[in-house]
């Protein structure tokens, strides 16, 4: 994982959750705290890792996860063109209550 930095703070991080070398593929996780959201940090940190995974990693697939109930979060894959693959029901149970999860897909020869 790397961190966003904004002036010398952290703004957040992102990085490659595992590296699926059979199936050539990885997922990306990110956090972005909340006086960074908007400015297209996130987006912007995706593109350079998908570049990455496709370009000099040679795998085929990325994929996004982030809970159903996340726009912010969700808004990233879709403006990146991600494909969403399906929902996960009560995928993690946080704050006592359960969070479904939407999984977003991208295959290298969707990457323009």
């Amino acid at each position: 994982m790397g961190g966003y930095l904004v002036q010398g703070n952290i703004a957040g991080s992102i990085g490659y959750l595992f590296m699926d070398w059979n199936a050539r593929k990885t997922e990306i996780g990110y956090w972005l705290g909340d006086d960074y959201v908007g400015e297209g940090l996130a987006t912007l940190a995706c593109k350079q890792l998908i570049d990455h995974a496709f370009n000099d990693l040679g795998l085929r697939k990325v994929e996004i996860n982030v809970a159903t109930k996340n726009s912010k979060s969700k808004a990233i894959p879709e403006k990146l063109g991600f494909k969403q693959e399906g929902i996960l029901r009560n995928y993690e149970y946080l704050n006592g209550e359960y969070h479904d999860r939407v999984i977003y897909g991208l295959l290298k020869e969707e990457w323009a």
